[in-house]
C-alpha cells in the first residue's frame, strides 16, 4: 500500500491541473453567454421603458394642450366667469339653483364634444374648494372638497392652473383645473379630466401590449370603502399593499384589450406573480424601472411612477411587451452551455479512463478497507448518540453479550458486571419484570420478534426507560439464539408526559389558545377556542385566523393585519379585537395577546389567547350614560351638553356657520309638585323633555341642566330671527296643557337665547347670555 502513494498522488495532482484548467475556461464561456443574454434583456428592457416614458409625456402633453384650449374657447369665456361670480355671492340656495341650470343649459353641448375628444369629467367649483356642478352628475353638488382634492386646494390658495394625476373615488386619471378669475376676484375654478381609460384607448389599435394601472392599497382604503372598492378595484399578485384599477383594466374592459396581442388574464397574473418578489424592493424606490420574465411568457414589465398634482408617485402604469428574441436567446445559451459541458465531461472522463485504468484495482481495495473502518466507526458513533446498545442471548439460563452502550444504559461497568440472564433480570424494575420475561419467554417459543418498553432501576437508584426489540435467529448450528436493541428513551418519555399535561392545561383553559403559522392557518386550537368561533375540530383545521378577526370602532383601533405585522416585529402584541360570527356577522369584543414563536427548524409561529370581553365593555357603557344623561328624563346632561355645544362651535369656527342656545326656565313649576306631588312633577319633566326631542333637529340637542331649568343647542341657525322662530316653537309645545291621570297640568316658560359668534365664542360665555337673557324675560 504504501509504495502506491506517491504515483496516486501524482496523479491526483495532474488531474487537479487539467480539471481546473478546463473548469476556467468553461466559466469563461458560460460567462460569456450568460452576459450576452443579460445584454439583450436590458437592451430590451431599457427599449421597453423608454417606450412607455415617452408614450405618457406625450399624452400629458396632449391632454394639457387640449384641455386648456378648452377653457380658453368655452369654459373660461366671460359668460361662464360671470354665471360663476354671481354664484359665489349668491346666498339663497333657490338662486344658485337657477345659476346652476343655467351654466349647465349653456355648456352641456360643450360637454358632449369634450366627452368625445376624451374627456371623462367636466366639474366647477366655488371659492373654498365647494362642488358647485359636475356635469356627469348634476344632481350631486355642494359637498366641501378642500379635505380630499389637494389639487382644488392648490388653486384656491396659489390662484394659478394644476395639472396632474389624481386618484379618484371611482376614475384615476389626469386633472386639469383652472381658476376662474372675475377681474381680479378669484370666483371658483373648473376642471376637466381624463380618466387612465383614455390612455388605453389611443393605444388598443395601434399596440399590441398589455397596459394596467395600479395604486397602493392605503390610498385606495383612504378614499374608497365598502361595496364600490370591490367593484372598481381588485388585488394584483404583484404586491399585496397595491391594488389594480379595475375600470382601466383591458380584462375588466374588453374594448380596451389590444387585438393583436393574444393576451389572457390568466397570462398577465401569472407574469406578476413571477415578477412579485424582484418588483417589491423596485416600487418602494418610486423610480421607473422594468422586469423581464420568461414565465410564463418571454415579456418585459415597464413600470412608471405617475405622479400626483403635489408631486408624490401615487400610482403605477404597467406596459406588458412580449419579447420573444429573450426566449430565443435564453434556449441558445443553454444550448452552447449544454454543448460546452459535454465536451468538458467527454474530456475528464476519457483522461480518467486512461490514466487511472493501473490504479483501479490498488485504489479498490484500498476504499474498501477504509470504508469498513468508517462503516464502524460510524455505527459505534450512531449507537452513543441515539443512546443505542445491542446484545445477544442464548436464551433463558443462557449467556448474554453487550456492545459498551447497553453497559452504560443500565449503569453498570463490564469490568465489575457478567452480564446474564438472571443479572439482566435483576436490573428490570419489579413492576415491569414480569412482562419482560413473558416476552422473553413468547418470543423464544413463537419464534415470533418482540418490541417492549419497560424501566430499569440502576444501581445508583435512577430509574430509566428503554425500549427493546428482540428476533429470533438461528445459526449455523442449528441453535436458536435472541439477538436485539435497547434504547434508552427517558428523555422522549418524560417529554411525552410533559407534553400531555400541558395538552391537558391547554385544553382546559378558561381562555381561547390557538397556534398558527404565518399564513394564518390554524395548527391547533382548544376546546374555548372552538367553543367561542362556533366550530368544530374538522371545521378548525381548514380555518384561517384572518376570517374571525376585524378592527373595532374605536379611533385608536388597529386590524388584524396591523397586530400580526408588530407581533412579528417585536415579539409579541396585545389589544382589543373583534371576534366574527361567521354566520350571523355579529361582533364579539375581545383581548388577544399574541407572541411569536421560531420553531428550531426556522419556522415561524404565532400563538394567540384570546377571552370575551362583552361584558366590560357593557359595564363601560352603561357607567358612560349615566355620567352623561339625566336619570330622570334620558336627556344629557350639563357635562354632555357642554361636550356638544363646544363641538358645534369648533363646526362653526371651520365652516363660518352659526350655534345658538336656548335657556329654558319653567315659571312655575313649584306649586306643581306642591299641589300635585313629586311624582306628577317628574312625569311632567319627562313629558316636557320628550316634547322638546320631537320638536326638535336629530342635529339639535335637548339637555337637562338641573331641577326645572333645560338647555336647548341648535345647529346652524340660518339667522337671529330662526332662533326666535325655533324658541318660540319651543314656547307653544312646553305650555300645551297635558293630561295626567285626572289632572290637566300648565306650565308656561321663560327662554334665553345666545347666538355665536355674535353672543360669545365659548359654551361658558353663551350658556351665561342666554341664562341671562332668561332672567330678563322672567322678569318681564
Amino acid at each position: 500500500m504504501p509504495q502506491t502513494q506517491a504515483p496516486i498522488r501524482r496523479l491526483y495532482l495532474r488531474h487537479a491541473l487539467v480539471i481546473l484548467t478546463v473548469l476556467v475556461g468553461f466559466s469563461v464561456l458560460v460567462w460569456t453567454f450568460v452576459d450576452s443574454h443579460r445584454d439583450l434583456k436590458r437592451s430590451l428592457g431599457k427599449e421597453a421603458l423608454s417606450h412607455l416614458v415617452t408614450e405618457y409625456d406625450l399624452l400629458k402633453s396632449y391632454q394639457r394642450t387640449l384641455a386648456e384650449e378648452m377653457v380658453a374657447s368655452q369654459l373660461g369665456t366671460p359668460g361662464v366667469v360671470e354665471l360663476m361670480r354671481q354664484a359665489a355671492t349668491a346666498t339663497d340656495p333657490d338662486d344658485r339653483a337657477r345659476l346652476r341650470e343655467r351654466l349647465h343649459a349653456r355648456l352641456k353641448p360643450v360637454y358632449e364634444r369634450m366627452r368625445d375628444n376624451g374627456f371623462r369629467q367636466l366639474h366647477f367649483h366655488l371659492p373654498g374648494a365647494v362642488s358647485f356642478l359636475r356635469f356627469h352628475r348634476p344632481g350631486a353638488f355642494g359637498d366641501e372638497l378642500w379635505d380630499v382634492r389637494a389639487g382644488l386646494r392648490l388653486v384656491n390658495e396659489t390662484r394659478r392652473p394644476v395639472f396632474g394625476f389624481e386618484e379618484g373615488r371611482v376614475y384615476n386619471g389626469f386633472r386639469h383645473i383652472f381658476p376662474l378669475m372675475y377681474e381680479t376676484e378669484f370666483v371658483g375654478s373648473v376642471e376637466a379630466s381624463f380618466s387612465f381609460r383614455t390612455f388605453l384607448i389611443h393605444h388598443v389599435d395601434l399596440d399590441a401590449s398589455l397596459y394596467r394601472l395600479i395604486l397602493p392599497r392605503s390610498l385606495v382604503d383612504s378614499k374608497v370603502w365598502g361595496q364600490p372598492r370591490d367593484r372598481y378595484y381588485a388585488s394584483t399578485p404583484l404586491h399585496p399593499d397595491y391594488l389594480r384599477d379595475r375600470e382601466a383594466d383591458p380584462f375588466a374592459n374588453p374594448s380596451l384589450l389590444p387585438p393583436a396581442g393574444n393576451w389572457s388574464i390568466d397570462e398577465a397574473d401569472a407574469l406578476e406573480a413571477a415578477v412579485a418578489d424582484r418588483a417589491a424592493g423596485k416600487l418602494a424606490t418610486g423610480r421607473p424601472f422594468f422586469l423581464v420574465s420568461l414565465d410564463p411568457s418571454p415579456v418585459v414589465i415597464s413600470f412608471l411612477p405617475v405622479e400626483n398634482i403635489l408631486g408624490d408617485a401615487s400610482a403605477w402604469v404597467l406596459r406588458y411587451h412580449r419579447v420573444p428574441e429573450v426566449a430565443v436567446s435564453w434556449r441558445w445559451m443553454w444550448l452552447k452551455i449544454a454543448i460546452a459541458l459535454g465536451l468538458l465531461l467527454l474530456v475528464v472522463a476519457t483522461l480518467l479512463v486512461l490514466d487511472r485504468r493501473d490504479y483501479l484495482g490498488t485504489r479498490a481495495r484500498a476504499r474498501l478497507l477504509d470504508d469498513l473502518h468508517d462503516e464502524h466507526q460510524r455505527l459505534e458513533q450512531a449507537q452513543w448518540i441515539a443512546r443505542l446498545g445491542n446484545w445477544e442471548s442464548d436464551g433463558p439460563g443462557g449467556e448474554i453479550r453487550w456492545s459498551d452502550q447497553v453497559y452504560d444504559i443500565v449503569g453498570v461497568w463490564p469490568e465489575s458486571f457478567h452480564p446474564t440472564y438472571e443479572s439482566f433480570m435483576a436490573l428490570v424494575h419489579p413492576i415491569d419484570r414480569d412482562r419482560v420475561v413473558e416476552a422473553a419467554e413468547h418470543s423464544f417459543s413463537t419464534g415470533a420478534p418482540f418490541v417492549i418498553e419497560h424501566r430499569i432501576l440502576r444501581p445508583d437508584g435512577q430509574v430509566r426507560h428503554v425500549l427493546e426489540r428482540g428476533v429470533i435467529e438461528t445459526g449455523d448450528d442449528g441453535r436458536e439464539r435472541l439477538i436485539g436493541t435497547v434504547q434508552d428513551v427517558s428523555e422522549q418519555r418524560a417529554l411525552a408526559e410533559s407534553r400531555m399535561e400541558s395538552e391537558a392545561i391547554i385544553e382546559s383553559a378558561h381562555e381561547a389558545i390557538f397556534v398558527c403559522d404565518t399564513e394564518g392557518r390554524l395548527r391547533r386550537c382548544n376546546a374555548s377556542f372552538r367553543r367561542l368561533v362556533g366550530v368544530d375540530e374538522a371545521q378548525a383545521e381548514s380555518l384561517r385566523v384572518q376570517t374571525i378577526f376585524a378592527g373595532t370602532a374605536r379611533d385608536d383601533a388597529v386590524d388584524l393585519t396591523t397586530a400580526w405585522r408588530e407581533a412579528r416585529e417585536q415579539g409579541s402584541w396585545e389589544g382589543e379585537l373583534m371576534l366574527l360570527d361567521r354566520e350571523s356577522g355579529d361582533r364579539t369584543p375581545v383581548l388577544l395577546s399574541l407572541t411569536a414563536l421560531t420553531l428550531d427548524w426556522g419556522e415561524r409561529r404565532l400563538v394567540g389567547l384570546f377571552s370575551d370581553i362583552s361584558d366590560i365593555h357593557d359595564r363601560e357603557r352603561r357607567m358612560w350614560h349615566r355620567a352623561h344623561h339625566d336619570p330622570l328624563t334620558g336627556a344629557a346632561n350639563r357635562v354632555l351638553f357642554h361636550e356638544r355645544l363646544s363641538r358645534a362651535i369648533a363646526e362653526a369656527e371651520r365652516h363660518g356657520d352659526l350655534v345658538a342656545v336656548l335657556y329654558l326656565d319653567l315659571d312655575d313649576f313649584k306649586p306643581i309638585n306642591d299641589t300635585y306631588g313629586h311624582d306628577v312633577g317628574d312625569r311632567v319633566l319627562v313629558t316636557l323633555v320628550r316634547r322638546l326631542q320631537e320638536e326638535t333637529r336629530e342635529t339639535d340637542s335637548v339637555a337637562r341642566l338641573g331641577g326645572d331649568e333645560f338647555a336647548v343647542l341648535v345647529v346652524r341657525p340660518a339667522d337671529a330671527e330662526d332662533v326666535r322662530t325655533v324658541a318660540d316653537k319651543l314656547r307653544e309645545v312646553v305650555e300645551r296643557p297635558m293630561s295626567l291621570d285626572e289632572a290637566t297640568v300648565r306650565v308656561t316658560v321663560s327662554i334665553g337665547s345666545a347666538i355665536y359668534p355674535a353672543d360669545g365664542t365659548t359654551p361658558d360665555a353663551l350658556l351665561q347670555v342666554a341664562d341671562e337673557g332668561m332672567y330678563q324675560q322672567k322678569a318681564r
